[in-house]
């Protein structure tokens, strides 16, 4: 689970002068203090990237590493959130809203054509799977809490509660 102190603390690490956080101000073993210059490197050529920054806002968003895709897996004290075009595993590109409370705006675009395996984001409920331009949905199955469909590639899905 997130730990939210920590991520607002690192969030908070990485702003620019401008409000954005970037992941460019976590140099090798990190500034000296938070009142270093953000770029104090950057005059001597030199700075490496650190994903840890995005890498916890993409977990917190989407999972896919066990090949099920999961939205919005840690949203304990998350308000609204929304992403586009996460890459997740088995070549899809994914895009999703959190409206608080609820998952909503779901569509899966499929760059290879493989089966889809989603956790329902809608515990108890039906999903509806419907490919873009075609307005009757696909048949689903269920195991347990994933809903699995077939994709074809360059295939666009609607996902929504039935």
């Amino acid at each position: 689970m997130l730990d939210l102190e920590w991520f607002k603390n690192e969030v908070r690490y990485c702003r620019l002068p401008n409000g954005v956080a970037n992941d460019r101000v976590r140099q090798i073993d990190g500034r000296y203090d938070d009142s270093t210059d953000f770029d104090f490197m950057m005059r001597m050529g030199v700075w490496t990237e650190n994903l840890s920054l995005p890498a916890v806002l993409n977990e917190c968003m989407l999972q896919s590493y066990t090949g099920t895709l999961r939205l919005f897996p840690n949203t304990q004290s998350l308000g609204r959130a929304r992403f586009r075009n996460l890459r997740a595993a088995g070549a899809f590109l994914l895009s999703a809203a959190y409206e608080g409370k609820t998952v909503s705006s779901v569509t899966l675009f499929s760059e290879k054509g493989t089966t889809a395996k989603l956790e329902n984001p809608w515990p108890g409920k039906q999903v509806k799977v419907t490919p873009a331009g075609l307005g009757r949905p696909l048949t689903v199955s269920v195991r347990g809490s994933v809903v699995q469909f077939p994709t074809e590639p360059g295939g666009r899905y609607r996902i929504e509660p039935a």
